[in-house]
């Protein structure tokens, strides 16, 4: 049950969102109520905050896929600002996941436009995914969707980052040999810009390959890590999956996986996969 002041700041918020109220004026309502709540600190005030507003903006979208889009897009600014850590991203994650829980289509699609708008990132998706609740449930194939369709999205990302630093150095290395010839209303891109996009771009590629094949080592070598022995099965395989599909994303950080990740201490079936995916690769 909600208790009277949370009531109060629930429907406040509801309001503002129903009557077309804007970003702004929602993290104004929200810092306007929670700074009465005086028994708490600025922490767990932010915290509530953002719970609140999250769920807000799934309400408002909940209708159809465009209704959720349009709010998304409309509340983003606020939603990034209170996305200002990992673990704030973390949260926002899980208020999705817990507000679509019977409806895991939805829920696919919130985490992917959360994604699109950067409210989250790659990483925030593994760590949800991999979070101890869903030990027992890598059976269900939406969470490998969400997997899939996050890793797709960075290397999608990188690749189109190429094709644009690309452009950017063929355009450079023309020359006009009459400059009034050369159109100021429309500049190339500078290479130095794309390469600085890209470089962070392929950390981010190589920071989610490394953390999921991570986490998989993690709950594959663990007495805890599955809820018996069918369920290792599917794990197993989600993991077999990932290597296969992403080998050249394995392969271009063999080194980073091989030090950190498909030690001694991962399970011999764990480093088997590992060795098996090189070989392929190769």
């Amino acid at each position: 049950s909600m208790d009277e002041r949370t009531r109060e700041v629930s429907v406040a918020t509801g309001r503002c969102l129903k009557n077309k109220g804007t970003a702004e004026q929602a993290l104004e309502i929200l810092q306007t109520h929670y700074a009465k709540w005086t028994d708490v600190d600025d922490e767990t005030r932010q915290v509530l905050a953002r719970e609140m507003l999250t769920e807000h903006v799934l309400l408002l979208g909940s209708k159809t896929f465009s209704h959720m889009l349009n709010a998304i897009e409309k509340f983003m600014p606020a939603l990034q600002q209170f996305g200002d850590s990992p673990e704030a991203k973390l949260q926002i994650a899980k208020v999705v996941e817990d507000f679509w829980c019977k409806n895991t289509q939805f829920f696919a699609i919130t985490i992917d436009k959360l994604l699109n708008y950067r409210v989250i990132d790659p990483a925030t998706v593994v760590e949800m995914l991999f979070d101890s609740s869903h030990v027992g449930a890598w059976s269900q194939f939406h969470l490998w969707e969400i997997l899939r369709n996050t890793m797709n999205k960075v290397n999608m990302r990188v690749e189109q980052l190429q094709t644009r630093l690309t452009a950017a150095q063929v355009a450079a290395d023309t020359i006009v040999a009459d400059e009034a010839e050369a159109d100021p209303a429309q500049p190339s891109e500078s290479v130095e810009h794309v390469e600085s996009v890209l470089a962070q771009m392929l950390q981010e590629q190589k920071d989610a390959v490394v953390l999921i094949a991570r986490h998989f080592a993690r709950l594959l070598s663990s007495s805890d890590g599955t809820a018996g022995e069918v369920d290792r099965v599917w794990l197993m395989g989600r993991f077999k999956e990932f290597m296969r599909t992403y080998r050249q994303q394995v392969i271009d950080n063999v080194q980073t996986l091989e030090n950190m990740v498909f030690t001694d201490e991962a399970s011999q079936d764990v480093r088997l996969v590992f060795a098996c995916t090189r070989i392929l690769a190769a």
